[in-house]
């Protein structure tokens, strides 16, 4: 069977599946590959565009560290993507969270270029936010933050487990409501 898919299609793929993935406690590192997969696609696009998302991150990265920030941000996918230089290496430090905001800024990138986000993006964002509330903006919208900080003190605290299960909850309840 043939596939055709452009790329933004083949970027929602990964980061949607990346998204289920994560929602169902499947192996981080697999979590990862797509997830990272997704978000390179996403951020070329989003640099080639010149759109706000994209333009926003490289004001925020000290001027001529540019490779050396990505280089960081891409090492971990790189090291489970290469071996010819290192086949040997070992990582031992890995923090399974960064996912989480890979796959969230993935999915601004994706709503940054026009698209509206999928419900598999839409309950990655909210969870995150109901887990991360101190990562909200002080202007964020007051009705918005009151919800999310009384979802999140739900589930700070709580087992990563009990947080990917309310996180599978969120899923399956936005797409109720979006069907």
């Amino acid at each position: 069977m043939l596939i055709k898919v452009n790329k933004i299609e083949a970027a929602q793929r990964q980061i949607e599946v990346a998204i289920r993935l994560l929602f169902d406690n499947e192996d981080p590192l697999a979590i990862h590959t797509l997830a990272m997969a997704g978000f390179r696609i996403l951020r070329d696009l989003a640099s080639k565009k010149r759109s706000n998302m994209h333009n926003m991150l490289q004001a925020m990265i000290q001027p001529g560290m540019e490779s050396k920030f990505w280089g960081t941000m891409h090492s971990f996918a790189n090291f489970l993507k290469h071996a010819e230089k290192d086949p040997d290496a070992i990582i031992d430090s890995v923090d399974e969270e960064v996912n989480y905001a890979i796959l969230l800024i993935a999915a601004i990138y994706y709503q940054d270029l026009g698209h509206q986000l999928t419900p598999e993006m839409l309950a990655l964002v909210s969870w995150y936010m109901a887990i991360r509330p101190e990562f909200l903006r002080k202007d964020a919208s007051r009705a918005f933050q009151t919800q999310l900080i009384r979802a999140g003190s739900s589930l700070a605290g709580k087992p990563r487990i009990d947080q990917l299960k309310q996180g599978k909850y969120v899923l399956d309840l936005v797409r109720k409501y979006l069907s």
